[in-house]
């Protein structure tokens, strides 16, 4: 399986998963030098920004998908989020945070399941 595909994949399956638990995708594919943003989106209920970093995995030879996410994935992710917030001036006052979405696929691309880690930098 195409790791670019797979990757993409994840996407779609979080981006529909936020929609249907009461999220608004603001913006996706955000790229900073710092890092990308893969989804941003508005929390409806607790009316949050919130900066998503997708994690795909096909197999559990490296891990579950959330374990990926390192101390430096974080700091990247974080940098990006204050850069959008600093262009996004409309938004720049609301609440925010960073969650993860781990989504699990077979090897042929057919979906297991999918985590949600809400506040990651406070876990």
């Amino acid at each position: 399986m195409d790791k670019m595909w797979l990757g993409k994949t994840g996407e779609v399956i979080a981006e529909k998963f936020l929609i249907a638990n009461n999220y608004k995708i603001l913006q996706k594919n955000v790229y900073f030098r710092e890092g990308e943003l893969d989804i941003v989106a508005f929390e409806i209920i607790t009316q949050e920004i919130v900066f998503v970093e997708v994690k795909t995995r096909s197999s559990n030879l490296f891990g579950e998908p959330e374990e990926s996410v390192t101390h430096e994935k974080k700091i990247k992710t974080l940098k990006a989020a204050i850069n959008f917030l600093n262009l996004a001036r409309e938004i720049r006052h609301k609440s925010w945070r960073i969650d993860v979405i781990a989504v699990k696929l077979t090897r042929e691309g057919k979906f297991l399941g999918i985590k949600h880690f809400k506040n990651i930098l406070n876990g």
